[in-house]
């Protein structure tokens, strides 16, 4: 369970919010926005310097300060892949990529619901992956494209 605040995810990452901090009316009116513990809450956009980071929550759009997103502690349920630390295993979500470059993934063996072990994770250099017992390297652009889940992870929401 990778457990950051919400201000450190970046787009198209999901989580679930497991705490919201904060004291008065900011806490108060996130709370009566939606914001709420186990509410599942995905990052739209962030802006150049950080700040306002957009979210969607419940169905709707919202617009968070940094210092607010700070304050939201978030369980990480779907991330992108080039993201993901080494050692860790995964399971593919989506490719969010052109036909192209789903088709070639698809033919070296990486498609939805594939579990990969990340055997090195360098950023901003190559994602070496183990896919069904081969070895893969991806660039970190073409890794970014992958989104993923952790195993043991559920989807529910």
């Amino acid at each position: 369970m990778v457990v950051k605040p919400l201000s450190e995810l970046e787009p198209p990452e999901k989580g679930r919010i497991i705490r919201v901090g904060g004291k008065g009316g900011i806490r108060r009116r996130l709370l009566d926005m939606g914001v709420v513990t186990g509410a599942v809450v995905e990052v739209l956009r962030v802006a150049p310097l950080g700040d306002p980071v957009q979210i969607k929550v419940k169905g709707y759009d919202l617009a968070l300060r940094k210092e607010e997103a700070e304050k939201i502690q978030v369980e990480l349920t779907e991330s992108i892949l080039a993201r993901v630390p080494s050692g860790e295993r995964v399971i593919v979500l989506a490719l969010r990529a052109g036909w192209g470059l789903q088709r070639r993934l698809a033919d070296l063996g990486l498609t939805p619901g594939v579990e990969v072990k990340v055997i090195s994770s360098g950023r901003p250099g190559q994602v070496v992956l183990d896919v069904r017992g081969s070895r893969l390297a991806l660039g970190h652009g073409v890794a970014s494209k992958i989104m993923v889940r952790a195993m043991g992870v559920g989807t529910d929401e």
